[in-house]
């Protein structure tokens, strides 16, 4: 018998199966070939809200233990996964440089908010007001992360296909699908959770967004700028540009108007002729309150979820998935922030 059967291999399937290794237990995953949300994310690691100059919620606790955790996978599997760039925050207006240099004397932002403020722009960039700098931040190659893990399984840890809710029979002691037993199964799936039957009561509201791919030479490879939109570097003249949010449209295709409005970002920002070469759409499995999905169903103790990590995958990831196995193995009470128990009236009441 397995340990464990995980739901979905995008960030939070990865992390989960992650510590399952960590603690030498087996476990199957199953996943389709479609992208998600992970995979089409630019994946910058940011513990901050630039648009408010404050940290994340538990920011720096959720960005220590991702470092050590990506140098970790990048020793493991002698490889290069995190690249740690600067950010390049470009002002508007000459109002937020007294916001910047304020927050970056705070306690708290100082680690990440170097004083300076450069007077011009970054190369290749229009506007006068000139840009502050973060460090201590940097991009995760997720989709790179995902397939390395991907190849180094077992041909019996990883089943290539939709899972079908209607095969999965439960016990009183374990879980069994298509002829494979565990103790327990972890849902992962991202927004896929709205027609999961035992979960879809959880309100993972969803937001969609949209992202494009340009080629442009003479943008800088080794910075990530931001203003609106981020621009981030995937390889030379080659950048992520995003991301659009609406709550509305549920869908994974892209639309003309959400790439018009990513070329008018970038044509007011950049000063350099470039070419859109891709253009994408996936929704973020974002929740009603912002926070993350993580316990065990109402009644049915051998069904777990973890989802809901919205647009802070890369950061939330790694610590939420060691808090949900201490709480699944350990018996550790999670977080009332995170914990699905404070949704407990939307399962004894559907309505709501």
């Amino acid at each position: 018998m397995k340990h464990s059967i995980i739901v979905g291999l995008g960030l939070a399937g990865f992390h989960y199966a992650r510590q399952l290794q960590k603690h030498g237990k087996d476990f199957t995953i199953i996943s389709n070939t479609s992208e998600g949300a992970s995979r089409n994310a630019g994946g910058v690691l940011n513990p901050t809200i630039l648009k408010r100059y404050t940290l994340a919620w538990n920011a720096e606790l959720f960005f220590d233990y991702a470092l050590s955790t990506y140098f970790s996978f990048e020793d493991e599997f002698d490889t290069t996964v995190f690249d740690e760039i600067p950010i390049c925050r470009v002002f508007n207006h000459s109002s937020e440089h007294n916001h910047w240099s304020v927050s970056a004397h705070s306690p708290k932002l100082s680690r990440f908010l170097l004083p300076t403020i450069h007077k011009s722009a970054p190369t290749g960039l229009r506007g006068v007001f000139g840009y502050g700098q973060l460090k201590n931040v940097g991009k995760l190659k997720i989709k790179k992360m995902l397939n390395l893990f991907k190849e180094k399984l077992k041909e019996e840890e990883h089943l290539e296909e939709t899972f079908d809710f209607k095969k999965l029979k439960r016990f009183k002691s374990h879980v069994e699908y298509q002829g494979i037993l565990a103790k327990q199964i972890i849902f992962c799936e991202g927004y896929g959770l709205k027609n999961n039957p035992w979960f879809s009561y959880l309100p993972l509201t969803g937001s969609k967004g949209e992202f494009i791919h340009i080629r442009c030479r003479g943008l800088s490879s080794e910075k990530i700028l931001k203003e609106g939109v981020f621009i981030v570097p995937i390889e030379e003249n080659l950048y992520w540009v995003g991301a659009t949010f609406s709550r509305d449209d549920k869908t994974d295709q892209p639309t003309g108007d959400a790439k018009q409005w990513l070329l008018s970002k970038l044509t007011a920002l950049l000063d350099l002729p470039f070419e859109v070469v891709d253009h994408k759409a996936a929704v973020r499995p974002t929740v009603q309150d912002r926070r993350p999905l993580l316990g065990s169903h109402p009644k049915a103790q051998n069904l777990h979820v973890f989802n809901g990590l919205g647009t802070r995958g890369v950061l939330m990831g790694p610590l939420l998935a060691k808090w949900l196995y201490q709480f699944v193995e350990e018996s550790k009470e999670l977080p009332q922030e995170v914990a699905i128990d404070r949704f407990a009236s939307y399962f004894s009441n559907p309505k709501k």
